[in-house]
């Protein structure tokens, strides 16, 4: 259970979405070759996860938040932790390269190494505003997902990987407001602690506006109908109410509820297009 929790799966389950949209989205692949993609898919983000709890350990052991983790208790030793980690990557590599082909592979390889090198280890500890190169790391499993379907790239995915890449840092920032004391605490830098909580406001106001913007592009450009305009005006009209309401309150508890509440609009938007799309 413990090599479970440390692979995040809520992460996973998040990521798998855009794995599923961007093959629905794409059209023409069998119920086997979903299915085969996406358990391939949540081997190697799994993976990913775990390694980033290895080399984090340390830093969640200061935070209230994570202290709890397999990796940052001690439950789980670091190198069978790591060995796990690098077992399921290489495991979901090969069985995406086995179904869905070398492109979908190498996709898959790149996502993990770019999430854990290069987020991890190279921007995370150094900068503030890490998590907007970060947010390439969830663009990964939509370009899985798109791969594998052999379809032509069009404006489907790069409208998904626009609204999952655009919708990360802010989504991010909610949290680290409302935890701040937590992050002050471990030694990450982030934009509440290294700019100050009215800087990080606004930046979230900005990511958030360039989302909507996104959302309300596809539905004035005519990419998808109805169905979608409806769902997509409902679900932004809902994350506006709890933007608005961090700017007035300004509490941790108005961004914790905005950091809960955004994920499910994200889902709603990706699923209301690809609604869309099969009606």
């Amino acid at each position: 259970m413990d090599y479970v929790k440390a692979a995040q799966p809520r992460i996973v389950a998040l990521f798998l979405v855009t794995v599923l949209a961007a093959m629905l989205l794409a059209g023409g692949a069998g119920a086997w070759l979903v299915i085969a993609v996406l358990a391939a898919t949540a081997l190697t983000v799994a993976g990913a996860a775990l390694l980033n709890n290895v080399i984090e350990r340390n830093l969640d052991a200061r935070m209230e938040r994570t202290r709890r983790r397999p990796t940052a208790s001690g439950r789980l030793r670091p190198g069978r932790a790591r060995a796990a980690g690098l077992a399921a990557v290489a495991a979901g590599v090969l069985a995406l390269w086995a179904t869905a082909g070398g492109e979908a592979a190498l996709l898959g390889l790149l996502g993990a190494a770019y999430y854990v090198l290069v987020y991890t280890l190279l921007f995370k500890p150094r900068t503030a505003l890490s998590s907007v190169p970060g947010a390439l790391a969830g663009v990964f499993p939509a370009l899985i997902g798109w791969a594998a379907s052999g379809a032509p790239w069009s404006a489907d995915i790069l409208f998904l990987c626009a609204v999952v890449f655009v919708w990360s840092p802010p989504h991010f920032w909610a949290l680290s407001l409302a935890r701040e004391d937590d992050y002050r605490a471990s030694g990450i830098p982030t934009p509440a602690v290294r700019y100050g909580e009215r800087i990080t406001r606004v930046l979230i106001v900005a990511f958030f506006a360039a989302f909507t913007g996104i959302v309300t592009a596809a539905a004035v450009a005519g990419l998808y109908g109805v169905a979608y305009g409806g769902i997509a005006l409902a679900t932004t009209l809902v994350l506006w109410f709890f933007v608005v309401r961090l700017l007035v309150t300004r509490t941790s508890a108005a961004a914790w509820a905005l950091f809960k509440v955004s994920g499910p609009c994200l889902a709603a938007i990706v699923a209301a297009a690809v609604v869309d799309r099969l009606l």
